[in-house]
């Protein structure tokens, strides 16, 4: 039991490893997104002066760049501010989506920048679980798709039009827009890989983890059961016994019952009703006998040696969850 003990805290230390693991790379990963961003809000705030001249717009975006990289010096976001992350989240793709709907109307709807409303829609998995997530991620697609819509087809008078564009620049800064935001999306492609890539590592060492535990679980079983044979028996008893059974000698059963003189009693107790063979099985499932071998100890095939546990099942009131071999062991 102490053995299975060590082993289960050490593959929970291990899981707890590979948690910490998953969370230090996911911090890495958004800590890259975010650094995209700041060099994407970059180029932008340089590419407005460049072509617009405009000054204002050039300090707003460039003001929000350096709100980019603020969030990549924040230590250990993903666990600090894990309640507050999917509001934010919601937040920053709302306020994106307004300030491409914003620079689309000040362009006067002829630079491109409508491209950027699938950028960000192509953006959304790398933060949002498409199962957990439904309905945040159908509001964002919902919200980015009617700016685009009504940024289309309103013209919104009242919002500010660039006073720097020139006519000629149009074609010039469209192709820019049109190959920036390609690049956007195939940026998004790649980090929404990465982050699949995390996650399926998690997954698998998940199962791994689990999969050993099954395995404690099934050895701390067998430590019991010889533990229990310990107890009564020496050891040149318990390969007596196993060695009778295994060769589905004659001698098994009274063997048996000499060493284990209460069980076949307390068996009866339960079920008075129980023949000899299922007496029989019972001192091999005691055994820990699986029924692979019960029917090569008793030359029966695995259809006749399961329709017998069943029977014995049935007569001893076991319910279906309870593996009858744990049953008749602790007995």
């Amino acid at each position: 039991m102490m053995i299975y003990k060590f082993f289960f805290n050490m593959i929970n230390d291990e899981a707890e490893k590979m948690d910490d693991d998953f969370e230090s790379n996911y911090l890495n990963l958004i800590n890259r997104y975010l650094l995209f961003l700041f060099f994407l809000f970059l180029f932008y705030s340089v590419f407005i002066i460049i072509f617009f001249g405009d000054a204002i717009i050039s300090t707003f975006l460039t003001v929000t760049t350096f709100f980019w990289l603020l969030l990549i010096l924040v230590k250990g976001k993903t666990k600090r501010f894990r309640n507050m992350l999917k509001f934010s989240i919601i937040f920053v793709f709302v306020l994106l989506t307004f300030i491409v709907s914003f620079f689309h109307i000040y362009t006067s709807k002829n630079a491109g920048v409508e491209y950027f409303y699938f950028s960000l829609l192509f953006a959304i998995p790398f933060y949002l679980h498409y199962k957990k997530d439904k309905a945040t991620i159908f509001f964002l697609a919902f919200i980015i798709s009617i700016n685009f819509i009504v940024s289309l087809y309103f013209d919104f008078d009242f919002l500010p039009r660039s006073r720097f564009f020139e006519i000629e620049d149009y074609k010039t800064v469209k192709l820019l827009n049109i190959l920036f935001s390609v690049a956007s999306f195939l940026m998004d492609i790649v980090f929404i890989a990465q982050k699949d890539e995390l996650i399926n590592g998690l997954i698998k060492n998940t199962k791994i983890k689990d999969s050993t535990i099954e395995d404690l679980v099934k050895t701390n079983t067998e430590l019991m059961k010889h533990q229990m044979l310990i107890n009564h028996l020496s050891e040149e008893n318990i390969q007596e016994i196993f060695s009778l059974a295994e060769n589905n000698s004659p001698m098994f059963f009274e063997k048996f019952q000499i060493f284990f003189p209460n069980f076949i009693p307390d068996i009866l107790k339960i079920n008075s009703n129980l023949i000899h063979s299922e007496l029989y099985f019972c001192a091999l499932m005691k055994l820990d006998f699986d029924t692979k071998k019960i029917a090569q100890c008793t030359n029966n095939s695995i259809r006749a040696v399961e329709s017998k546990k069943y029977r014995i099942r049935k007569k001893l009131n076991i319910a279906s969850e309870i593996n009858i071999n744990s049953f008749l062991l602790k007995i």
